[in-house]
Order: structure tokens, then sequence, then C-alpha cells
């Protein structure tokens, strides 16, 4: 009988130190579940802000090449301009298309 109550509280023992290891082992995973969901959402800030560098980059470069493509149209008319044939008919072009005194001013439009 003595070998059963040592047997027993062995056993009683052993399931009690396994709950507390599994409770242990649980709260270690719930933390490193924690850590890594704060790390995904750092990860997908960067990513977000880096999407977001790259749009505004692209978009100033878009800005740029449009502003090189209007400054070359120029220079190309401002060319052409110097044949007089060549003048009036931009003249009159840009006359349809100028709608602000500003911008008519600029070419002595009336």
């Amino acid at each position: 009988m003595l070998g059963i109550l040592c047997l027993n509280g062995f056993l009683g023992m052993g399931i009690t130190m396994t709950n507390e290891s599994l409770e242990q082992r649980i709260a270690k995973q719930e933390e490193r579940l924690k850590q890594q969901e704060e790390r995904l959402k750092q990860l997908k800030a960067q990513k977000q802000a880096k999407d977001a560098r790259e749009k505004a980059k692209q978009k100033e470069q878009d800005r740029k090449n449009d502003t090189r493509r209007k400054i070359l149209l120029g220079s190309y008319l401002l060319k052409k301009m110097e044949d007089e044939a060549e003048k009036q008919k931009i003249l009159a072009g840009i006359n349809e298309y100028l709608t602000e005194d500003r911008d008519r001013k600029l070419f002595n439009l009336p």
C-alpha cells in the first residue's frame, strides 16, 4: 500500500508540473505571437511608407517630364516662328487656344 501512495503522490505531482509547464509554454507562445504580430504591423507600415515614397517619386518624375515636354515644344515653336508665314499660322492657333488676358498679352494678342 505504501508503494501505491508514493506512486499516486508522484503521479499527482507530475500532473501538476505538466499543467504548469503547459501554462508556461502557452504564455511563451502567446508572447511570441504578440511580438510577431507587432513585427508584422511594423513591416506593413514600412511597406506602406516605401510605396508612398515610390508613388511620390514617380509623380515628381512625371511632373518633371511634363515640364520638359512643354519647354521643348515651346522652344520648337519659337524656332518655327522665325519664319513669318509659320509665325502667323502659329499665332492664329494660339489666338484660338488662349482665353486668359494675361496669357494673351504674352503673345501681343488682342
